[in-house]
Protein backbone atom coordinates (compact mmCIF):
# COMPACT_ATOMS: atom_id res chain seq x y z
CA UNK A 1 0.00 0.00 0.00
CA UNK A 2 1.42 3.39 -1.02
CA UNK A 3 2.07 5.84 1.82
CA UNK A 4 0.22 9.02 0.83
CA UNK A 5 1.48 11.13 3.70
CA UNK A 6 3.80 14.00 2.69
CA UNK A 7 7.43 13.23 3.47
CA UNK A 8 9.51 15.46 5.75
CA UNK A 9 13.29 15.09 6.13
CA UNK A 10 14.64 16.10 9.58
CA UNK A 11 18.33 17.04 9.56
CA UNK A 12 19.92 17.56 12.98
CA UNK A 13 23.11 16.31 14.64
CA UNK A 14 21.14 15.86 17.89
CA UNK A 15 19.22 12.60 17.94
CA UNK A 16 17.25 13.91 20.92
CA UNK A 17 16.02 16.90 18.90
CA UNK A 18 15.12 14.56 16.03
CA UNK A 19 12.97 12.46 18.36
CA UNK A 20 11.16 15.54 19.70
CA UNK A 21 10.38 16.85 16.20
CA UNK A 22 9.37 13.38 15.00
CA UNK A 23 6.80 13.11 17.82
CA UNK A 24 5.14 16.31 16.60
CA UNK A 25 5.04 15.18 12.94
CA UNK A 26 4.50 11.43 12.87
CA UNK A 27 0.68 11.50 12.80
CA UNK A 28 0.49 13.76 9.72
CA UNK A 29 3.75 13.10 7.89
CA UNK A 30 6.17 10.37 6.95
CA UNK A 31 9.47 11.41 8.48
CA UNK A 32 13.07 10.70 7.49
CA UNK A 33 16.09 11.63 9.59
CA UNK A 34 19.73 12.50 8.97
CA UNK A 35 22.38 13.58 11.48
CA UNK A 36 24.71 15.27 8.97
CA UNK A 37 24.64 17.08 5.63
CA UNK A 38 26.02 14.22 3.55
CA UNK A 39 23.31 11.81 4.73
CA UNK A 40 20.68 14.50 4.14
CA UNK A 41 21.74 14.83 0.47
CA UNK A 42 21.62 11.08 0.07
CA UNK A 43 18.07 10.80 1.49
CA UNK A 44 16.83 13.83 -0.44
CA UNK A 45 17.79 12.20 -3.74
CA UNK A 46 15.94 8.94 -3.03
CA UNK A 47 12.42 8.43 -4.39
CA UNK A 48 9.89 9.27 -3.19
CA UNK A 49 11.60 12.55 -2.37
CA UNK A 50 10.72 14.67 0.68
CA UNK A 51 8.56 17.75 0.15
CA UNK A 52 10.10 19.68 3.04
CA UNK A 53 13.47 19.56 4.78
CA UNK A 54 13.87 20.81 8.36
CA UNK A 55 17.53 21.86 8.38
CA UNK A 56 19.50 22.51 11.57
CA UNK A 57 21.94 25.37 10.99
CA UNK A 58 24.75 24.39 13.34
CA UNK A 59 26.14 20.95 12.50
CA UNK A 60 29.71 19.58 12.48
CA UNK A 61 31.31 19.20 9.08
CA UNK A 62 28.95 20.61 6.43
CA UNK A 63 26.59 23.03 8.21
CA UNK A 64 22.96 23.64 7.32
CA UNK A 65 23.61 26.57 4.98
CA UNK A 66 26.22 24.62 2.98
CA UNK A 67 23.94 21.59 2.79
CA UNK A 68 21.06 23.73 1.56
CA UNK A 69 23.23 25.29 -1.16
CA UNK A 70 24.13 21.82 -2.42
CA UNK A 71 20.46 20.84 -2.47
CA UNK A 72 19.51 23.98 -4.40
CA UNK A 73 22.34 23.46 -6.90
CA UNK A 74 21.03 20.00 -7.81
CA UNK A 75 18.18 20.29 -10.37
CA UNK A 76 16.68 16.98 -9.19
CA UNK A 77 15.97 18.27 -5.67
CA UNK A 78 16.21 22.06 -6.00
CA UNK A 79 12.43 22.43 -5.70
CA UNK A 80 12.30 20.97 -2.16
CA UNK A 81 11.51 23.66 0.43
CA UNK A 82 14.11 24.02 3.21
CA UNK A 83 13.07 25.39 6.60
CA UNK A 84 16.07 26.33 8.73
CA UNK A 85 16.10 25.62 12.46
CA UNK A 86 18.38 27.86 14.50
CA UNK A 87 18.94 28.96 18.08
CA UNK A 88 19.36 32.55 16.81
CA UNK A 89 16.93 35.10 15.33
CA UNK A 90 18.95 37.92 13.80
CA UNK A 91 18.81 39.73 10.47
CA UNK A 92 22.20 38.18 9.55
CA UNK A 93 20.79 34.68 10.16
CA UNK A 94 17.73 35.44 8.00
CA UNK A 95 19.89 36.83 5.17
CA UNK A 96 22.24 33.85 5.35
CA UNK A 97 19.29 31.44 5.24
CA UNK A 98 17.76 33.23 2.30
CA UNK A 99 21.09 33.37 0.44
CA UNK A 100 21.44 29.62 0.92
CA UNK A 101 18.02 29.03 -0.65
CA UNK A 102 15.80 28.53 2.40
CA UNK A 103 12.12 29.42 2.37
CA UNK A 104 11.47 29.83 6.12
CA UNK A 105 13.05 29.52 9.54
CA UNK A 106 12.22 28.33 13.06
CA UNK A 107 13.84 29.36 16.31
CA UNK A 108 14.74 26.79 18.95
CA UNK A 109 13.12 25.60 21.14
CA UNK A 110 10.55 24.64 18.49
CA UNK A 111 6.87 25.19 19.30
CA UNK A 112 4.89 22.25 17.83
CA UNK A 113 1.95 24.33 16.57
CA UNK A 114 4.26 26.77 14.75
CA UNK A 115 6.22 23.83 13.31
CA UNK A 116 3.09 22.19 11.88
CA UNK A 117 1.85 25.51 10.52
CA UNK A 118 5.10 26.30 8.70
CA UNK A 119 5.39 22.81 7.22
CA UNK A 120 1.81 22.97 5.97
CA UNK A 121 2.44 26.36 4.33
CA UNK A 122 5.69 25.13 2.73
CA UNK A 123 4.01 22.03 1.25
CA UNK A 124 1.04 24.02 -0.09
CA UNK A 125 3.29 26.63 -1.71
CA UNK A 126 5.59 24.00 -3.24
CA UNK A 127 2.66 22.14 -4.76
CA UNK A 128 1.21 25.39 -6.02
CA UNK A 129 4.52 26.27 -7.69
CA UNK A 130 4.67 22.87 -9.37
CA UNK A 131 1.05 23.19 -10.57
CA UNK A 132 1.67 26.53 -12.26
CA UNK A 133 5.13 25.80 -13.70
CA UNK A 134 3.82 25.01 -17.18
CA UNK A 135 1.38 27.92 -17.24
CA UNK A 136 4.00 30.31 -15.87
CA UNK A 137 6.41 29.31 -18.63
CA UNK A 138 3.83 30.30 -21.26
CA UNK A 139 3.13 33.60 -19.49
CA UNK A 140 6.85 34.42 -19.34
CA UNK A 141 7.19 33.83 -23.08
CA UNK A 142 4.23 36.11 -23.81
CA UNK A 143 5.59 38.76 -21.44
CA UNK A 144 9.04 38.61 -23.04
CA UNK A 145 7.53 38.99 -26.51
CA UNK A 146 5.48 41.97 -25.36
CA UNK A 147 8.52 43.58 -23.77
CA UNK A 148 10.63 43.14 -26.90
CA UNK A 149 8.00 44.71 -29.15
CA UNK A 150 7.09 47.59 -26.86
CA UNK A 151 10.61 48.26 -25.66
CA UNK A 152 11.91 48.55 -22.13
CA UNK A 153 10.57 52.08 -21.69
CA UNK A 154 7.15 50.99 -22.89
CA UNK A 155 6.78 48.90 -19.72
CA UNK A 156 7.16 52.03 -17.59
CA UNK A 157 4.85 54.12 -19.79
CA UNK A 158 2.16 51.45 -19.67
CA UNK A 159 2.47 51.24 -15.89
CA UNK A 160 2.22 55.04 -15.53
CA UNK A 161 -0.99 54.99 -17.56
CA UNK A 162 -2.58 51.95 -15.92
CA UNK A 163 -1.63 52.80 -12.32
CA UNK A 164 -4.12 55.68 -12.32
CA UNK A 165 -6.93 53.11 -12.40
CA UNK A 166 -5.74 51.37 -9.21
CA UNK A 167 -8.25 51.85 -6.40
CA UNK A 168 -6.55 49.68 -3.77
CA UNK A 169 -3.06 48.72 -2.61
CA UNK A 170 -3.76 45.12 -3.72
CA UNK A 171 -4.41 46.30 -7.29
CA UNK A 172 -1.28 48.46 -7.21
CA UNK A 173 0.84 45.52 -5.99
CA UNK A 174 -0.47 43.33 -8.81
CA UNK A 175 0.37 46.05 -11.35
CA UNK A 176 3.94 46.44 -10.02
CA UNK A 177 4.59 42.69 -10.13
CA UNK A 178 3.09 42.40 -13.62
CA UNK A 179 5.15 45.32 -14.94
CA UNK A 180 8.48 44.11 -13.52
CA UNK A 181 7.70 40.57 -14.71
CA UNK A 182 7.75 41.90 -18.27
CA UNK A 183 11.51 42.39 -17.88
CA UNK A 184 11.72 38.63 -17.29
CA UNK A 185 12.59 39.34 -13.65
CA UNK A 186 11.21 37.16 -10.87
CA UNK A 187 10.07 39.55 -8.19
CA UNK A 188 8.15 40.06 -4.98
CA UNK A 189 6.65 43.33 -3.75
CA UNK A 190 5.54 44.46 -0.30
CA UNK A 191 3.33 47.52 0.29
CA UNK A 192 2.71 48.69 3.85
CA UNK A 193 0.21 51.06 5.42
CA UNK A 194 -0.85 51.77 9.02
CA UNK A 195 -2.99 48.63 9.32
CA UNK A 196 -2.00 46.16 6.60
CA UNK A 197 0.94 44.61 4.77
CA UNK A 198 0.25 43.52 1.19
CA UNK A 199 2.61 40.92 -0.32
CA UNK A 200 2.55 39.79 -3.95
CA UNK A 201 4.98 37.92 -6.20
CA UNK A 202 5.39 37.01 -9.83
CA UNK A 203 4.81 33.33 -9.04
CA UNK A 204 1.92 34.18 -6.67
CA UNK A 205 3.87 32.69 -3.73
CA UNK A 206 5.68 35.07 -1.37
CA UNK A 207 7.68 32.80 0.93
CA UNK A 208 7.98 33.81 4.62
CA UNK A 209 11.69 34.60 4.39
CA UNK A 210 11.04 37.05 1.55
CA UNK A 211 8.33 38.76 3.60
CA UNK A 212 10.67 38.99 6.59
CA UNK A 213 13.58 40.22 4.49
CA UNK A 214 11.54 43.00 2.86
CA UNK A 215 10.13 44.10 6.23
CA UNK A 216 13.54 44.21 7.93
CA UNK A 217 15.35 46.05 5.13
CA UNK A 218 12.59 48.58 4.34
CA UNK A 219 14.43 51.43 6.09
CA UNK A 220 17.82 50.74 4.45
CA UNK A 221 19.17 52.18 1.18
CA UNK A 222 16.77 52.86 -1.69
CA UNK A 223 18.59 50.21 -3.75
CA UNK A 224 20.43 47.24 -2.22
CA UNK A 225 22.28 44.91 -4.59
CA UNK A 226 23.96 41.63 -3.68
CA UNK A 227 24.87 38.99 -6.22
CA UNK A 228 21.85 38.04 -8.31
CA UNK A 229 19.45 39.81 -5.96
CA UNK A 230 18.35 43.45 -5.57
CA UNK A 231 15.94 45.22 -3.23
CA UNK A 232 14.34 48.60 -3.98
CA UNK A 233 12.86 50.69 -1.15
CA UNK A 234 10.63 53.66 -1.95
CA UNK A 235 8.46 54.95 0.90
CA UNK A 236 5.89 52.29 1.76
CA UNK A 237 6.93 50.03 -1.15
CA UNK A 238 9.74 47.45 -1.22
CA UNK A 239 10.54 45.34 -4.28
CA UNK A 240 12.73 42.25 -4.37
CA UNK A 241 14.34 41.19 -7.66
CA UNK A 242 15.41 37.55 -7.45
CA UNK A 243 17.32 36.99 -10.70
CA UNK A 244 19.46 39.98 -11.68
CA UNK A 245 21.20 39.06 -14.92
CA UNK A 246 24.92 39.13 -15.71
CA UNK A 247 24.52 41.75 -18.48
CA UNK A 248 25.51 44.87 -16.51
CA UNK A 249 24.51 47.35 -19.23
CA UNK A 250 21.04 45.85 -19.57
CA UNK A 251 20.57 45.66 -15.80
CA UNK A 252 21.66 49.30 -15.46
CA UNK A 253 18.91 50.40 -17.87
CA UNK A 254 16.24 48.22 -16.28
CA UNK A 255 17.25 49.39 -12.79
CA UNK A 256 16.60 52.98 -13.87
CA UNK A 257 13.24 52.00 -15.36
CA UNK A 258 12.23 50.22 -12.15
CA UNK A 259 13.24 53.27 -10.12
CA UNK A 260 10.91 55.50 -12.17
CA UNK A 261 8.14 52.91 -11.94
CA UNK A 262 8.39 52.67 -8.13
CA UNK A 263 8.54 56.44 -7.69
CA UNK A 264 5.22 56.72 -9.52
CA UNK A 265 3.84 53.75 -7.56
CA UNK A 266 4.74 55.45 -4.26
CA UNK A 267 2.87 58.59 -5.36
CA UNK A 268 -0.15 56.43 -6.23
CA UNK A 269 0.17 54.65 -2.89
CA UNK A 270 -0.06 57.99 -1.07
CA UNK A 271 -3.05 58.96 -3.23
CA UNK A 272 -4.89 55.75 -2.31
CA UNK A 273 -4.14 56.30 1.38
CA UNK A 274 -5.41 59.89 1.20
CA UNK A 275 -8.53 58.75 -0.63
CA UNK A 276 -9.21 56.18 2.09
CA UNK A 277 -8.78 58.87 4.75
CA UNK A 278 -11.17 61.24 2.95
CA UNK A 279 -13.70 58.44 2.62
CA UNK A 280 -13.44 57.73 6.35
CA UNK A 281 -13.89 61.41 7.23
CA UNK A 282 -16.92 61.68 4.93
CA UNK A 283 -18.51 58.61 6.51
CA UNK A 284 -17.97 60.04 10.00
CA UNK A 285 -19.37 63.42 8.92
CA UNK A 286 -22.49 61.80 7.46
CA UNK A 287 -23.05 59.85 10.67
CA UNK A 288 -22.58 62.99 12.79
CA UNK A 289 -24.99 64.95 10.58
CA UNK A 290 -27.60 62.21 10.84
CA UNK A 291 -27.30 62.25 14.62
CA UNK A 292 -27.57 66.05 14.60
CA UNK A 293 -30.72 65.92 12.44
CA UNK A 294 -32.35 63.38 14.74
CA UNK A 295 -31.42 65.45 17.78
CA UNK A 296 -32.85 68.63 16.24
CA UNK A 297 -36.09 66.84 15.41
CA UNK A 298 -36.49 65.42 18.92
CA UNK A 299 -35.50 68.74 20.51
CA UNK A 300 -38.06 70.63 18.41
CA UNK A 301 -40.85 68.17 19.32
CA UNK A 302 -39.99 68.33 23.03
CA UNK A 303 -39.81 72.13 22.96
CA UNK A 304 -43.23 72.31 21.30
CA UNK A 305 -44.69 70.03 23.96
CA UNK A 306 -43.26 72.19 26.75
CA UNK A 307 -44.66 75.38 25.18
CA UNK A 308 -48.10 73.84 24.60
CA UNK A 309 -48.23 72.65 28.22
CA UNK A 310 -47.16 76.08 29.45
CA UNK A 311 -49.90 77.81 27.41
CA UNK A 312 -52.56 75.43 28.75
CA UNK A 313 -51.39 76.00 32.34
CA UNK A 314 -51.25 79.73 31.82
CA UNK A 315 -54.75 79.97 30.37
CA UNK A 316 -56.04 77.86 33.26
CA UNK A 317 -54.54 80.35 35.74
CA UNK A 318 -56.02 83.49 34.14
CA UNK A 319 -59.06 83.43 36.45
CA UNK A 320 -56.91 83.35 39.59
CA UNK A 321 -54.83 86.28 38.35
CA UNK A 322 -57.92 88.48 38.02
CA UNK A 323 -56.84 89.72 34.55
CA UNK A 324 -59.13 91.61 32.26
CA UNK A 325 -59.91 90.24 28.78
CA UNK A 326 -57.49 92.64 27.01
CA UNK A 327 -54.74 91.79 29.52
CA UNK A 328 -55.20 88.05 28.94
CA UNK A 329 -55.09 88.60 25.16
CA UNK A 330 -51.95 90.75 25.35
CA UNK A 331 -50.15 88.22 27.56
CA UNK A 332 -51.05 85.35 25.25
CA UNK A 333 -49.81 87.29 22.21
CA UNK A 334 -46.44 88.01 23.87
CA UNK A 335 -45.97 84.37 24.82
CA UNK A 336 -46.92 83.22 21.31
CA UNK A 337 -44.46 85.72 19.83
CA UNK A 338 -41.67 84.17 21.91
CA UNK A 339 -42.73 80.70 20.81
CA UNK A 340 -42.69 81.73 17.13
CA UNK A 341 -39.18 83.20 17.54
CA UNK A 342 -37.96 79.95 19.10
CA UNK A 343 -39.41 77.93 16.20
CA UNK A 344 -37.71 80.33 13.76
CA UNK A 345 -34.35 79.49 15.33
CA UNK A 346 -35.11 75.79 14.82
CA UNK A 347 -35.82 76.42 11.13
CA UNK A 348 -32.50 78.24 10.74
CA UNK A 349 -30.79 75.18 12.25
CA UNK A 350 -32.49 73.04 9.59
CA UNK A 351 -31.18 75.37 6.88
CA UNK A 352 -27.66 75.00 8.34
CA UNK A 353 -27.97 71.21 8.20
CA UNK A 354 -29.05 71.43 4.57
CA UNK A 355 -25.93 73.44 3.70
CA UNK A 356 -23.77 70.89 5.54
CA UNK A 357 -25.32 68.09 3.50
CA UNK A 358 -24.43 69.92 0.28
CA UNK A 359 -20.80 70.31 1.40
CA UNK A 360 -20.51 66.62 2.37
CA UNK A 361 -22.11 65.59 -0.93
CA UNK A 362 -19.48 67.61 -2.83
CA UNK A 363 -16.68 66.01 -0.79
CA UNK A 364 -18.12 62.57 -1.50
CA UNK A 365 -17.93 63.22 -5.27
CA UNK A 366 -14.29 64.32 -4.91
CA UNK A 367 -13.44 61.29 -2.76
CA UNK A 368 -14.88 58.82 -5.26
CA UNK A 369 -13.44 60.51 -8.36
Amino acid sequence: MTDEKPRVLIVDDSRGDIRIVNESLKELYTTLAATDGEKALELALKDPKPEVILMDVEMPGMNGYETCKKIKSNPHIADIDVIFVSAHDTADEIVAGYDAGGTDYLTKPIEPKELLKKIKIAIEQRRHRLDITSAKSDVEKIALTAMTSAGEQGVVFNFLRESYTANSLEQLADMIVSAVDQYDLKNAVQIRNKTDVIDQASDHCVIPLEQELLARLKDHNSVIEKGHRAIFNYGEISLLIKNVGSDKDKWGRIRDHITLLLQDAQTKCQSIAMKDQVSSVITSANEALEHMTQYQKIHKEESQKIVDKMLVNLEASYSSLCLTGPQEEMLSEQIQSGVNESLSHHEKGAEFESELKKIISSLTKIGTA
